[in-house]
This record gives structure tokens, sequence and C-alpha cells, in this order.
């Protein structure tokens, strides 16, 4: 068993490090063909906002070779209506459920996670900040969280923030950081080359793929030793092998972000990994 919320009164406990990060899964679990939800940790939903939002307009969708760029504007119901919609599923899952929380004015957070700490079912918030969010107001955000609700709050950290954001939301109430939000990306849409005459379009948005495991690996291996909460691995990981590799660098557990909407088998492949290393380690000390 593994512990995410070791200083929480009631704590956030998981029996595999193996979880979807927020936005892969949806708000419930329809993907049941793809994962055993008993080989998982915990169901991290997509992100929720105490008011709804609407899609982005546009294109939200740019590949190039094995990387590619989403953007949404990560559009929800609000979270009064997915509590109504999924948190029967959430009591029934069997699995704790951690509500990705977009975090904004830290009023909005606090009632946000006191609404939460009142649905059964749910276990723990993720804290989501968009990449250029002050630090006095994510410190703000994380201590109405802590304070208005009873839950375990985790953080999802942006990328390239970690250096002035990791310490410093710990003494304001965080019980574990996931390292890192997906860092943000451009990437060219249809149209020719300018030596054609074409016009090129550009999507802007959040950067998937394979190419962000080295960066994930670099930001473990600098901080993991440093924090004193439990780390979670997001980013880039899209083999059994790059998930123990994040274990092996301190990382408490893993998040497969959208690269499984690419490759489907994804979280089989890693579960039967994570098994065989388990084996592994009962042999020698055996």
């Amino acid at each position: 068993m593994i512990e995410l919320a070791p200083h929480h009164k009631y704590g956030l406990t998981i029996a595999s490090p193996l979880m979807p990060a927020s936005g892969s899964f949806g708000f419930g679990f329809p993907y049941q063909d793809l994962v055993d939800p008993t080989h998982l940790g915990a169901l991290v939903t997509n992100p929720v906002s105490l008011s709804p939002r609407r899609a982005a307009r546009g294109r939200r969708l740019a590949v190039r070779g094995q990387v590619f760029v989403i953007h949404t504007g990560w559009p929800n119901p609000g979270l009064r209506r997915v509590i109504r919609t999924y948190g029967p599923q959430w009591e029934r899952l069997g699995l704790p459920v951690i509500v990705h929380l977009l975090a904004g004015h830290p009023g909005d957070v606090g009632r946000a996670v006191a609404l939460l700490s009142t649905v059964p079912g749910v276990s723990g918030v993720e804290l989501g900040f968009p990449t250029h969010v002050q630090l006095a107001q994510a410190v703000a955000a994380v201590e109405a969280a802590v304070t208005q609700g009873e839950l375990p709050v985790l953080v999802q950290v942006p990328f390239g923030r970690v250096d002035d954001l990791a310490e410093a939301l710990i003494p304001a109430g965080a019980d574990a950081l996931t390292l890192t939000a997906p860092p943000r990306g451009v990437l060219p849409l249809e149209g020719l080359p300018p030596s054609t005459g074409g016009v090129i379009r550009y999507l802007r948005g959040r950067l998937y793929g394979r190419a962000l495991l080295p960066l994930l690996l670099y930001t473990l291996a600098h901080w993991t030793s440093r924090l004193e909460v439990p780390v979670i691995a997001c980013g880039g990981i899209a083999s059994g092998e790059d998930a123990l590799a994040c274990l092996s660098l301190g990382a408490s557990a893993v998040q497969l972000d959208a690269l499984v909407w690419r490759e489907p088998g994804l979280f089989e492949t890693v579960v039967r990994a994570l098994a065989l290393d388990e084996a592994a380690g009962e042999e020698e000390t055996s």
C-alpha cells in the first residue's frame, strides 16, 4: 500500500502506484475495456471548475510525429452538475477518486473543496494551476482548500514552475505534488510552407508525447529527495520501463496522460511491468 497523504488526518492510501492523469479518463470510468479498475491506485477525474466552462473554439488537436498539442479550454458543466452526474459512480467504483479542480480564485477553491468534502467516494482533490499563476495566489488557493475542506490536497505543479512553487506549497498545506502539468507548446496545423505562398496556421496548447520523459526524469532526479511530501510523476510515460524509472527516482506513483489515447494498451503494459518488478523484488528477498 502507498500513502499519498502521510501528514493528513485521513490519509490517501492507494493499492497501486498507477493512475490516469487528469484529462485522460473523463469524470467516470468509461474504459473498463482498456484497464481493470482493480489494477489502478486511484481515478483522477477530468478538470472541473466551480462554474461551467465552454469549450475553446476552432481546432483542438495538432500532431507532429510522436508529439501532439491539445487545446480544449477545459470545458465542463460545473462542479455541482458533475457531482450529481458522477457522484453515484464514484461511490460504487471501489477506487479512491481524486477530483482535479481548476484552481482560480482562492475563495472559489475553498468553496469547491468544502462541497467535495461532503461527497461520498471522493478521497482527495488535485489542484491544477495555470502556467503563469502568481505564487501568492497559488499559496492562498492551497490554504483555502486545506482550511475549508476535509480532503487531502494534491497539487499539479505547472511545468517550468517547480523551482518557485513546489517548496512554497508544502507549508501552505499541500499533501502531495504532481510533477508536472503538461508544458505549453505550439505546432503547425494544415497549410503550405511560406516558400510556396501558403499560410501556416498554428495551434497553441498542452504538449504531450514520449519526448517529455527526459524532462520528467530530470525533474524527479532533482526534486524528489528535496521535497517533504510524496511526488507523483506525470508526463511522457509511455512504457513500463518509463514508469519504473520514475519510481526508482523517488516518485510514489505515476500518472499516464493523454498518450493513452494514442496507445490504448498502455495501462495494461505498465500494469504487467509493475507486477514483474514486484515479483522480482519478492524473489530477491526470499
